[in-house]
């Protein structure tokens, strides 16, 4: 019996429970996959309880960065990005991985998404550090922004990129939204409009609302746009990989995602 969960904060409607569900049973596994309401004080408690008896966790705000200095070994990946968002327990050990950076290249992929830089992520935190390392790796110039300048400039010197203002976006052909603006609140964008580019593409990490005002009005000016849930499905099958040796359907599992935000 495969015990898995994913741990944040606040974590009540998550929808890694409904696509690990869908994987488990599409392969004919016996297992569950909880939500855990875990805040950053409780982590370390948290992990404790992984350790014991459970084959795996995934990591989501706030603990991706937070969680680095609980684990018995972290991939090399992992440790470059800075954040973790996958936990393997084997026999006692905790080993953190990354497939949010993998999951974004597969999602952009599937999705006919071209890589052409420069590349503008906006967002420092642990799901921005992930893209915009992964991005650097396929080769693109990226550009960071953060709301906290400091926050963009530790981010570029970090990974040997440049840290811009909001008005360089007009010059990007590739912007990722990887702040939580917009989540809950279908009015907010992280990027005024007039600073859209005239061509390219726009992805939202955000998922709920799943068509954002970023993403609308991306949408409205002529760039192929992409929802947060097929980079949400890619981080996950590749996640259940490492828990089982078995990659579940992506696809299969943006569905389960996408119906279970409809139900809500």
């Amino acid at each position: 019996m495969l015990r898995l969960a994913v741990l944040g904060h606040p974590i009540a409607h998550s929808l890694s429970p409904a696509m690990h569900r869908y994987a488990l049973g599409s392969l004919g596994l016996k297992g569950s996959y909880e939500a855990w309401e875990t805040p950053l004080e409780a982590l370390k408690d948290r992990l404790e309880e992984v350790r014991q008896g459970y084959r795996g966790v995934n990591l989501t705000i706030p603990l991706k960065e937070a969680a680095l200095p609980f684990l018995d070994w972290i991939s090399p990946k992992a440790q470059a990005i800075g954040a973790v968002n996958t936990v393997l327990s084997v026999e006692g050990r905790l080993f953190g991985f990354n497939t949010d950076a993998p999951g974004f290249l597969e999602a952009l992929q599937a999705g006919g998404i071209p890589l052409e830089g420069p590349a503008l992520v906006l967002g420092a935190g642990g799901a921005g550090r992930a893209v915009a390392w992964a991005l650097k790796e396929a080769g693109l110039e990226v550009w960071v922004w953060n709301r906290t300048p400091a926050r963009a400039e530790a981010l570029a010197e970090a990974f040997g990129l440049k840290a811009v203002s909001l008005e360089r976006a007009k010059e990007a052909r590739l912007l990722v939204n990887a702040t939580s603006v917009g989540l809950k609140d279908p009015g907010a964008t992280p990027l005024p409009p007039e600073f859209l580019p005239a061509e390219g593409a726009a992805v939202d990490l955000v998922y709920r609302p799943l068509w954002t005002r970023f993403l609308r009005e991306a949408q409205a000016r002529g760039l192929k746009v992409q929802t947060g849930l097929p980079m949400l499905a890619w981080q996950g099958a590749l996640a259940f990989r490492i828990w089982t040796g078995l990659l579940p359907d992506p696809r299969g599992m943006e569905e389960a995602a996408r119906q279970a935000l409809e139900g809500e």
